[in-house]
C-alpha cells in the first residue's frame, strides 16, 4: 500500500506564494478533499501532484518514488507518474466515440486489443454507459460526458485518481447523484483519490478527510465530523457549514476548559477555546445558527438581543437577531416577533478564538 507525501511544498509566482510550505500525507485507499475558496491553492496543489505544474520547492513522493524534489531537481513528467486525472472541463475528444475516448489511454500504454476491449467494457459498465459506447461526446448530456471522463481516468487502474472540481458543471440534482456513484466507484476500485472543490457539501459527504486551505496554507486537516464539530480556526468554522462570527469582545477570564468573553454592552459569553487565548486580548466568537436556542436553558449562556425579520426556508425559518451592532442568524421551527428578547447558547456550542489575522485571505 502506498502513501502520497507532500513535504514543505511551495509554489511561488513572482512575490506571491500560491502554496506555502504545505505538508500533507494521503493514505492508500483514502478519499481526501482539498477544500477552500477560489485562489486558496487547492488546484495548484493538485497540479503539482499530477506533474502539470512544477513547485518552487519542497518534495513530493509516492511510496518509494520521488515525484518532485526541489533540492535534487527531480521532477517526473505527468506521463511517468501514471495518475488518472479528471478535469472540470472533461476534455473529451469530440471526433471520437465514447469507447475510443476511453480506449485512448490504453492505446498510449500499448495494451493489446483484446485486453483493451475487456477493460473499456468494464469501465463503461462501471459508470453505466455501456449502451452509449458508439455515441460521440456531443450526443451526450453533461452528466454523461462527466462519466466518460471518469471512465477514461480509471480504465488503466491508476494508483492515484486526481479530480479537479469534476461536478461543478452539473446541475444540483445531477451533482447530488454523481457524488454517490463517484464515491461508490472509488471504494469499489480501492483507489486513492484527491478531490478539489469549493463546495462544502461535496467535501462533507464524500471525504474520508478534508484539508481546509486559505491563502496557500493548510488551515485544518481532519475528518468531516472533526472539522465541522471541532474547528480549530475561525475560517474553518465559517467556511465549513455556517457560523456567526462575533467580534469586538475581550477575553475576560481563561479557565482549563475554555474562556469567558466580555462583549460590548456588558454581556458575557462562556465557551471553548480551540486555540490559546489570554486574558485582556481581543476575541472572535463563532456560533452556528442552529445552536442558538429560543427556549430558556439555565445552564446555557443567555443573551439579550433585538429580533429582526425572518425568512421561510421550507423546513425551517432563518431569523436575524442583533447583539448590539452584531447581526446573528438563527434557525427555528417558528420565528419570534420582532423586537427585544433573549437567546440561549450552550457553552459547548460557543467557540472562542484570537482575532483572525488572515481574514483578508478569505476571498
Amino acid at each position: 500500500m502506498t502513501d502520497l507525501v507532500l513535504s514543505d511544498v511551495t509554489r511561488r509566482y513572482g512575490s506571491v506564494n500560491a502554496i506555502d510550505h504545505i505538508n500533507i500525507t494521503v493514505g492508500a485507499g483514502e478519499f481526501l478533499t482539498l477544500l477552500g475558496p477560489s485562489g486558496c491553492g487547492k488546484s495548484t496543489t493538485l497540479a503539482a501532484i499530477a506533474g502539470l505544474d512544477q513547485p518552487t520547492g519542497g518534495r513530493i513522493s509516492f511510496g518509494d518514488r520521488t515525484l518532485f524534489d526541489g533540492g535534487s531537481r527531480v521532477s517526473l513528467p505527468p506521463e511517468a507518474r501514471g495518475f488518472g486525472v479528471v478535469f472540470q472541463s472533461y476534455a473529451l475528444w469530440p471526433h471520437m466515440t465514447v469507447e475510443r475516448n476511453v480506449d485512448l489511454s490504453l492505446r498510449l500504454r500499448k495494451v493489446d486489443a483484446s485486453e483493451r476491449d475487456r477493460r473499456v467494457g468494464e469501465a463503461l459498465e462501471l459508470v453505466g454507459l455501456t449502451a452509449y459506447a458508439k455515441r460521440y461526446p456531443g450526443e451526450l448530456s453533461g452528466g454523461q460526458q462527466q462519466r466518460v471522463a471518469l471512465a477514461r481516468a480509471v480504465v488503466f487502474r491508476p494508483a492515484l485518481l486526481l479530480l479537479d472540481e469534476p461536478l461543478s458543471n452539473l446541475d444540483a440534482q445531477l451533482r447530488g447523484e454523481a457524488r454517490i456513484w463517484l464515491k461508490n466507484i472509488q471504494r469499489e476500485l480501492g483507489l486513492t483519490a484527491i478531490y478539489v472543490t469549493h463546495d462544502q457539501e461535496e467535501a462533507l459527504s464524500m471525504s474520508d478527510r478534508i484539508v481546509v486551505m486559505r491563502g496557500g496554507h493548510v488551515i485544518q486537516m481532519g475528518t468531516p465530523q472533526e472539522i465541522y464539530e471541532r474547528p480549530i480556526h475561525p475560517f474553518s468554522a465559517s467556511f465549513i457549514g455556517s457560523a456567526n462570527l462575533i467580534s469586538g469582545g475581550l477575553i475576560a477570564a481563561v479557565s482549563a476548559d475554555g474562556a469567558t468573553v466580555g462583549l460590548p454592552g456588558g454581556q458575557t459569553l462562556q465557551g471553548h477555546a480551540p486555540l490559546p487565548v489570554r486574558q485582556g486580548e481581543a476575541a472572535l466568537v463563532a456560533v452556528r445558527p442552529q445552536n442558538i436556542r429560543l427556549t430558556e436553558d439555565a445552564d446555557a449562556n443567555r443573551l439579550l438581543v433585538r429580533f429582526g425579520p425572518a425568512n421561510y426556508l421550507g423546513d425551517r425559518f432563518e431569523q436575524e437577531a442583533f447583539l448590539g451592532e452584531s447581526p446573528l442568524r438563527l434557525q427555528a421551527a417558528r420565528p419570534v416577533p420582532e423586537g427585544e428578547g433573549s437567546i440561549w447558547i450552550a457553552r459547548q456550542d460557543v467557540l472562542i478564538f484570537p482575532p483572525d489575522e488572515g481574514a483578508k485571505d478569505k476571498t
